[in-house]
This record gives structure tokens, C-alpha cells and sequence, in this order.
């Protein structure tokens, strides 16, 4: 009898350990900030990089000077202060569990701090840890009192399928809160189009650069019956970010619709638009066709 009893006791106990070790697997861990204009982000996308080179993932991705590996995404709008917040849930798809960290930057490429819900003090970056099929959400607080944009990105050490969704949220006080679903990218065109409609809407357009290297972009502005109408040019260096009001920035877009035709140099960037109606707004994905031949 006490044989038994001691099996039993070892076999609960043995059954604890495990449940509470998959319980316990699912965690988020903030990495600290870091001080203004330092970049360990970018430290430690190299040191990845480096080490995912030297191992057999590395031939599942063969371009020398780009940030991203397979499996990796980048929201290409990454908001925090003045009532906006973003929100970030991460999915695992695998049967096992997996670990990887969700990095944040600035438009310059530098380490941009954030506070996050449930996390103490400012972070650069969250490491989370899933378990199989499971679903972690984080957002920042928005209460900072200006408004900082940047870009975010999912980074792996391994090729585990990870799935991630951004979400803006606008809270005004005597306003119904505002929100808009943010697409992650995990391929970057060299040539794609944004339609646009700067009539009763305004259209906001969000550039991120997930390289090694600067990448400039020419914009071919175009009304409705397809007729080039302005040509801009833009420089993102590494790491870099740009997010802009269309009909402010580029005049000849005021109160008309028609689409912008992007090329980029060398590699492509993260690219999503935006439009408002009044605090109202909404998501616009960019439009490809791989049928093109690059200039």
C-alpha cells in the first residue's frame, strides 16, 4: 500500500512539474530601453545575423545585406504617445513551443523605447515565449504626451512559423475609440502601387527600410485615367523610417484620387497606407504585380 501511495504521489507530482512548465512556458519579457540614439536593436539583429549565417537556416535566405530571415515580419507603422497606442498580437503556428523578440525603432533606425502595459519602465524590445498554438497580446500605453512613430519587427533565431498583426488605436476622451488593423510584411517588392484618395479622405503613406544598406524610392504620382502627373524621390537609410500626410507633403495629390507606382534600389521596403475620415481611419495594403519588369 504505501508502494502504491508513493507511485501515485510520483506520478501527481510528475504531472504538477509538467503542467506548470506549460503553463509557465508562455511568457513576455521586456529588454530594457537604452539611452537616446543608442542602437542595440541593431546590435542584436547582427549578432543574430550573424549567428543564423554560420548555422543551416541561413541558406533558406541568401541575401547578403538584408535584416529580415525567413519567417520574420515587419510592421511597417509602430506608434506610441498622444492618445494613439499600437497593439501587437503574436500567434504561434507550430505544433512546439517558440521563442522570439518583437524589436522597435524609430524613423532613424535608433532603439525606440516604449512603455508597455504590464511591463515595468520603457522597452526597446519584448522577448515573448509561446507555446504551441498559443496567442500573446502587448500594447504600449499611449500616454506619452507627444506623438513618436516608427517600425517594428518580429526577429527569429530560428524558422518557426509565427504569425503577427499590429493594431492603431486612437483614444480621444467623449470619443468612441478609433482603431485599424496594421498588416505585417514578409516580402518586400521592389515595385508596387498605393491607390489613394485624397478627396473627402486623406491618405497617410508609412515606409520602412528592413536593411543593411540605404534603399531609395521613386514615386510616380498618377490621377485617375493613369496620366503621370509628379515624380518624388525618397532616401531611407538603414534601418530608416518615414511616415507622412500625403496631400501635405506631396501638393500635387490634394483632392484627387489616382495611385502611386513605387521602384526602390536594391532591396524593397515595408510599405502601408493609411486613410482618415475625420478621427475615423483604415489600413490600405499596397498592390503588387510581379509581371513587371523593374526599370
Amino acid at each position: 500500500m504505501l508502494f502504491l501511495r508513493m507511485e501515485r504521489l510520483a506520478r501527481l507530482t510528475a504531472t504538477a512539474v509538467l503542467l506548470a512548465s506549460f503553463c509557465c512556458a508562455q511568457t513576455m519579457e521586456g529588454l530594457g530601453a537604452s539611452d537616446a540614439g543608442v542602437t542595440l536593436n541593431q546590435e542584436h539583429i547582427s549578432l543574430v545575423r550573424e549567428a543564423r549565417q554560420n548555422s543551416a537556416v541561413s541558406t533558406r535566405n541568401p541575401r547578403p545585406n538584408v535584416v529580415i530571415f525567413t519567417g520574420d515580419r515587419v510592421v511597417s507603422q509602430f506608434v506610441n504617445g498622444s492618445a494613439w497606442q499600437t497593439a501587437i498580437t503574436v500567434v504561434n503556428l507550430e505544433t512546439h513551443s517558440t521563442s522570439f523578440d518583437v524589436l522597435f525603432f524609430l524613423d532613424n533606425g535608433n532603439d525606440f523605447n516604449v512603455p508597455i502595459i504590464g511591463l515595468s519602465g520603457l522597452n526597446r524590445a519584448v522577448h515573448v515565449t509561446l507555446n504551441p498554438f498559443g496567442t500573446l497580446t502587448f500594447q504600449t500605453t499611449g500616454t506619452a504626451s507627444v506623438l513618436t512613430s516608427g517600425w517594428a519587427l518580429l526577429s527569429q533565431s530560428n524558422n518557426d512559423s509565427v504569425g503577427i498583426t499590429g493594431v492603431f488605436r486612437l483614444n480621444l476622451p467623449g470619443q468612441q475609440s478609433q482603431e485599424a488593423v496594421v498588416p505585417a510584411v514578409n516580402q518586400f517588392e521592389q515595385h508596387f502601387v498605393l491607390p489613394f484618395d485624397n478627396t473627402i479622405y486623406i491618405m497617410g503613406l508609412a515606409l520602412a527600410n528592413p536593411t543593411l544598406n540605404s534603399v531609395t524610392v521613386f514615386a510616380t504620382i498618377r490621377n485617375e485615367q493613369g496620366q503621370s502627373i509628379d515624380a518624388r524621390q525618397l532616401l531611407l537609410g538603414p534601418y530608416n523610417h518615414t511616415a507622412f500626410i500625403l496631400p501635405s507633403a506631396w501638393s500635387s495629390t490634394r483632392g484627387i484620387r489616382g495611385t502611386i507606382e513605387f521602384v526602390t534600389s536594391g532591396f524593397g521596403v515595408g510599405a502601408l497606407g493609411l486613410r482618415f475620415d475625420g478621427i475615423a481611419f483604415t489600413s490600405v495594403s499596397v498592390l503588387e504585380n510581379f509581371n513587371w519588369i523593374v526599370p
